[in-house]
């Protein structure tokens, strides 16, 4: 299961010198009863307490910039990243390694480059609640998520830059419009992840979704040969060879 990533407007993100030199990163990874922008038909909304389960199976989670694994600046199974829920939202304190992007963050935190927090996670069966508005609004509230990764990012905004749709009742799914990153309207698994390459829907006939690569709507795709086509195959075979 791919990850969604969710990034928010960082109310605070603080660094903080110690005494031998060492820098410490704190802030909010994600905060509470905050609605989202709209996420492509509905607004979204964390739940207090969403991570206590998986918290408390001390998960490996990483604090990245920009979502890079390659870009590491902390992890909760060294140490050197620590994951506590408040009123407010997940807190998060890091200590910095001596690192040039380490460096590199700090910089561009005191100057203002840097100014959201982000999350990655994905949600397991009956994590999550869709329910409509009275005045026609879909919401999705947040209730046990499977945290994989926090980030300080540039982007703000709550924004989605993955968007699953698995979980929501189909009584609701249809009630709202979305476009996945590939523009495709489609609601098979692979292209609510954005993999048009691999839709699996077979009757599909969503022109983005074409353009994006959908092996179903490939007019040189190969396809299973039914009994009678072999046979017509066969038959051409047989001829050629007896010229």
């Amino acid at each position: 299961m791919k990850n969604e990533k969710r990034s928010i407007k960082a109310t605070e993100i603080r660094i903080a010198t110690g005494a031998d030199g060492s820098k410490t990163l704190s802030g909010y990874a994600i905060i509470w009863d905050s609605p989202s922008v709209d996420l492509g038909g509905f607004n979204e909304v964390c739940s207090p307490g969403m991570c206590t389960r998986t918290l408390k199976e001390n998960p490996d989670v990483l604090l990245l910039r920009d979502h890079n694994p390659s870009q590491l600046l902390g992890r909760t199974s060294a140490g050197t990243l620590t994951l506590t829920q408040d009123s407010k939202g997940l807190a998060f304190t890091a200590t910095l390694p001596n690192t040039a992007i380490a460096a590199d963050t700090v910089e561009n935190i005191r100057l203002g480059n840097l100014d959201a927090c982000s999350f990655g996670f994905n949600v397991p069966d009956g994590g999550d609640k869709w329910t409509t508005t009275p005045d026609g609004s879909i919401v999705r509230t947040l209730l046990d998520i499977n945290l994989a990764e926090i980030s300080v990012t540039s982007f703000a905004a709550y924004p989605a830059t993955s968007v699953s749709l698995r979980s929501c009742p189909p009584s609701v799914r249809s009630l709202i419009t979305r476009t996945n990153e590939e523009g495709c309207d489609c609601d098979c698994p692979e292209c609510l992840d954005d993999d048009c390459e691999n839709c699996s829907m077979e009757d599909c006939d969503d022109e983005n979704c074409a353009e994006n690569g959908c092996p179903n709507q490939d007019e040189d795709r190969s396809k299973p040969l039914s009994q009678s086509e072999r046979r017509k195959l066969h038959m051409r075979l047989e001829l050629a060879k007896r010229k």
